[in-house]
């Protein structure tokens, strides 16, 4: 019985063992040889797994990059046409297509059919992230990668968005700081200026369409591309499903993870222009204009622009701008309306009486300079117009290229398809009612006057101010180069601008009030621009020396007592 009990005992041990050993490799176990194990990897990516907030109206949200490969066709692009390679392509079948001269074009073409198509389908496939762990420098890298079904951004649209956020890591494991990606670049913050759940979930603001990633819901004013965020919707870490992606190579991520090893572009890619004007799908994780930061993620993220609470806090002022204006200018409004009624009560509404005097050619006059004034808020300030016949784009005729107006602002066509012209550097109201509404006042001045001279003043400062629209619109222009560089970065191209861009922009900083600029670019074909000051700025200048001239003679005309 001693020796059954002794053997069952020595059995047990062993057994225990057994166990312990196979844990400890399951533990240590590396599948993608990166010197990260598995478990650790799966630990951190659930961890700092991001909860992420949707504005209103939005379409798309992380789903797995199956779902555009199964509704794609595999081409290669040429000079001269797209030549179908795969008309059923897999995640397998793609990784052998390493060279960026390929891509994915989905067959349901629009971005409403691609829209509709992937409601339907969304429960199927399942909300769901990427995460990359890595390491570089002595930290760990957490990244996390969202594929978007489509792109249907404010300043471009395509097929496919591949987006990416990363939580840096010191040695200890400590996070220092995240950084995220936003069109073609990105922003960093310090691990304590981001906003979290449970002090390791960071928030992200996701914008509506471009999917450019936020720190906070106010962000996305300030810059070109006037990103919409909000928390509409939020996708906290328990609504969506975590991959841990594997390193590239053969042998370093599963099979069904294949995709990884193909360089082409994730979405249509048309025309070769595309890239250009941010048209054609976007790169995969660790390729194209993405491998850079798949490789060395630690280097990409101390290279984008720091942002802190200071920031943010100008943000939430820019953010909250139209409500302050339309605030300040409903007080300012309803002062006015007190000031005439208490007038009226005292007897002080002098209007009449001026109008009966001999300053009533000057208080007329400045009535045309308001209606003059009033008439150019709804015409374009200013044009840019393009005669462009080249291989990789063109346009019918003359086509306005860029128009500054008082309805939309600045809008500029990135001739894609039939977009047309798409506001940018937008403030979340119509620009040209903060004019209105100095007319508004004008108005409210002219009926409560009590002096004679008083109004004249109003006039003198008001035709001033007139010229405030044409004076910005120069300030643009003249500083035109510098905002072009800008511009690049948050469309396509990889923030390459071409060199006839730059020469039109430095032609127009030069000569501002107008001008024209033509070249034949290389052998692909010509380029004539034209550009100046449009009708709306005309009746600005018109009106001020209008108001100037009325404000003066009401001085100089005889006051009435």
């Amino acid at each position: 019985m001693r020796k059954q009990n002794l053997l069952l005992v020595t059995l047990l041990i062993m057994g225990l063992l057994a166990v312990s050993s196979v844990s400890c490799v399951i533990a240590q176990a590396d599948s993608d040889n990166d010197g990260i194990s598995d478990a650790k990897e799966q630990q951190l990516a659930s961890l700092y797994a991001p909860v992420m907030h949707f504005a209103d109206g939005e379409k798309f949200y992380p789903t797995d990059a199956n779902y555009h490969i199964q509704n794609s066709e595999l081409y290669r692009k040429t000079e001269d046409s797209n030549i179908l390679t795969e008309a059923s392509p897999t995640a397998t079948s793609i990784a052998q297509y390493t060279t960026e001269d390929y891509f994915l074009n989905n067959t349901l073409g629009s971005g409403n059919q691609i829209a509709q198509d992937y409601q339907q389908k969304r429960q199927s496939y399942g909300d769901k992230i990427y995460a990359h762990v890595t390491r570089q420098s002595g930290s760990i890298v957490v990244q996390y990668w969202f594929f978007y079904a489509y792109n249907p951004g404010s300043l471009n649209q395509h097929q496919g968005d591949w987006e990416m956020i990363e939580i840096v890591l010191d040695s200890n494991e400590t996070p220092q700081y995240g950084a995220y990606s936003q069109h073609n670049s990105g922003q960093k913050a310090e691990w304590t200026d981001i906003e979290t759940t449970d002090e390791t979930h960071p928030h992200v603001y996701v914008a509506l369409g471009s999917h450019a990633s936020y720190f906070n819901q106010y962000q996305g004013r300030v810059g070109t591309e006037s990103d919409t965020v909000g928390n509409a919707y939020t996708l906290a870490p328990e609504d969506y499903e975590v991959v841990i992606l594997g390193e590239k190579g053969a042998e370093n991520h599963p099979d069904s993870q294949d995709w990884l090893e193909f360089g082409g572009r994730w979405g249509n890619w048309a025309e070769l222009a595309d890239i250009i004007v941010g048209g054609a799908g976007p790169s995969g994780p660790g390729q194209g204009e993405n491998e850079y930061k798949w490789t060395n993620p630690v280097s990409w993220a101390n290279e984008r622009e720091v942002v802190d609470q200071s920031w943010f806090t100008i943000s939430m002022v820019v953010y909250f701008i139209p409500h302050i204006i339309i605030a300040i200018l409903g007080i300012v409004a309803a002062y006015k309306i007190y000031k005439i009624i208490k007038r009226k009560k005292e007897g002080k509404l002098n209007l009449l009486k001026i109008l009966r005097s001999k300053a009533a050619i000057g208080v007329i006059l400045g009535i045309v300079g308001i209606v003059v004034y009033f008439a150019g808020l709804f015409m374009p300030w200013y044009i840019v117009s393009g005669d462009i016949q080249t291989s990789v784009i063109s346009t019918t005729g003359q086509t306005e290229i860029v128009l500054i107006d008082g309805i939309k602002g600045l809008r500029i066509n990135m001739l894609q398809g039939d977009q047309g012209l798409t506001p940018v550097f937008g403030i979340g109201i119509p620009f040209g009612l903060l004019f209105i509404a100095s007319v508004v006042l004008n108005i409210l001045t002219i009926i409560g006057v009590e002096k004679a001279k008083s109004l004249s003043k109003t006039y003198i400062i008001s035709g001033i101010t007139s010229l405030l629209p044409v004076i910005i619109i120069i300030l643009l222009i003249f500083g035109l180069v510098g905002l072009v560089t800008q511009f690049a970065g948050a469309v396509g191209g990889g923030g390459q601008t071409p060199i006839q861009i730059t020469e039109i922009a430095s032609a127009m900083s030069s000569s501002p009030f107008g001008g024209e600029f033509s070249d034949t670019i290389d052998t692909y074909g010509t380029i004539n621009v034209t550009w100046g000051l449009a009708i709306g700025s005309y009746l600005f200048i018109a009106a001020a020396a209008i108001k100037i001239v009325a404000g003066i003679l009401i001085r100089i005309g005889k006051q009435p007592e």
